[in-house]
């Protein structure tokens, strides 16, 4: 005897979601009808659980198997190959015993009372029952020692889950609106039924050789869910952990929308960004993940979508989206919404020459401010050189990095500004190492 044990016997469901697209499944159910049986088919888990994650706490497990032999028609008409079937006419009520021979081309039975052949029969064939091997749903199938059990606890990873989050910011002229979300995506093979969830955020290190249950599973298009529900953050392990308040529901082949994070009033700053190797000027938007800016809390990796209002209608236009990293409290989120039509820029080389053992390099950019309002600009040189220094310049700059320098300058309305500067290479400089 096998006993079955289903989800609608679930005490307790909890799932803990990866961005990496994998989670952690705990289950606890009754075994209450468990009369000792020295098999097990535990039903209703994940269609791409990893067989080699499965931790079981009550029974004394001999021999674990994962069987997805699941029903299909080709399969079943296979297992039948060589055995009796029935051919049944509706018009006569009439049910006929026949012999599968084949099914490769069609269906080629024999007719057992005259041993004719027939080929694809228009009477509807019937099986007498499920064959063998063959399961309705998959289900880990388990030898036990049998022992008596009231309950047991289950654990397992599994491919198919995984969380990312997007943001929708609102820009005023001074303030930003921000809206955080958490996109859930269940393409697990299962539902999961009033859990208790929790999110990881951080790069988890896993080994790349995925199970083949794994690899199978196609992704599909899914319906989208919202949910008002919120999330308690903390730090787990080096990484961000998000609790839900709360249970949910997650649908196989579904999408569900969670709420996050609201924050209003947050200052940020807009200004314009143009390298050496650019073509046009950068649009960008900075603002510091602080308490005292009305935030201050860790931002997942996830999509911003910036909008900002129309005041003739006041609508919302959408006006560009970004990436951000694992962003944690204390430092700052820079989002590049595109490119500038109106700032017109230009960088060139104007001169090269020699003086004894130094090497000179002259620079130039011109900046076009074609708005009907002052620009606020950040323009990044790379000097790939050692041993230099700054001969002369127009504005002052700052050291970025060992191989940039930076000019933030204001440009008025419909004003033209140029940043030229001169910086020396010192040949005679050399480093001896012993």
């Amino acid at each position: 005897m096998v006993f079955k044990s289903t989800s609608k016997t679930t005490s307790d469901l909890a799932l803990t979601v990866y961005n990496e697209d994998f989670a952690v499944v705990k289950e606890k159910r009754a075994f209450k009808d468990y009369n000792r049986q020295e098999s097990v088919q535990y039903m209703d888990v994940s269609e791409m659980i990893e067989t080699d994650s499965i931790i079981i706490k009550g029974l004394e497990i001999q021999e674990l198997n994962y069987d997805y032999d699941l029903v299909d028609k080709t399969k079943l008409l296979k297992k039948y190959i060589d055995q009796n079937v029935f051919l049944y006419d509706q018009k006569e009520n009439t049910k006929k015993e026949y012999r599968l021979l084949s099914v490769s081309h069609g269906l080629v039975l024999e007719n057992l009372k005259t041993n004719e052949i027939v080929i694809d029969p228009k009477e509807e064939l019937i099986l007498p029952k499920l064959p063998e091997g063959l399961i309705t749903k998959p289900s880990l199938i388990w030898k036990v020692k049998p022992q008596k059990v009231d309950e047991i606890d289950v654990t397992y990873t599994t491919g198919g889950l995984k969380w990312e989050a997007n943001y929708v910011v609102h820009l005023s002229k001074e303030t930003l609106d921000l809206t955080g979300w958490v996109l859930l995506t269940n393409n697990s093979g299962t539902t999961f039924e009033n859990a208790r969830l929790k999110l990881i955020a951080g790069e988890v290190n896993r080994v790349k050789d995925l199970d083949p249950v794994y690899e199978r599973q196609m992704l599909a298009d899914s319906p989208i869910v919202y949910s008002e529900n919120q999330f308690e953050e903390k730090s787990f392990n080096d990484y961000h952990l998000y609790s839900l308040q709360g249970k949910t529901t997650l649908k196989n082949q579904q999408e569900k929308q969670i709420s996050l994070l609201t924050a209003t009033d947050v200052s940020y700053e807009r200004y314009y960004e143009y390298r050496f190797e650019d073509e046009k000027a950068r649009i960008m938007i900075d603002f510091s993940n602080t308490k005292a800016n009305q935030l201050g809390l860790p931002f997942p990796k996830g999509k911003m979508k910036v909008y900002s209002e129309d005041e003739e209608d006041a609508s919302l236009e959408f006006i560009g989206e970004d990436t951000i990293n694992h962003t944690p409290k204390e430092e700052d989120i820079k989002l590049y919404l595109g490119d500038a039509f109106d700032i017109v820029c230009e960088s060139r080389g104007s001169d090269t020459y020699k003086k004894g053992k130094h090497e000179y390099y002259e620079f130039e950019y011109v900046l076009k401010n074609q708005k009907d309002e002052a620009a606020t600009m950040i323009i990044t040189h790379p000097i790939y050189r050692k041993h230099w220094k700054m001969s002369e310049t127009s504005h002052e700059y700052r050291k970025r990095d060992a191989s940039h320098i930076e000019f933030e300058i204001i440009i008025p309305a419909n004003k033209v500004e140029t940043i030229a500067f001169t910086y020396v290479i010192n040949h005679s400089i050399h480093v001896i190492v012993d």
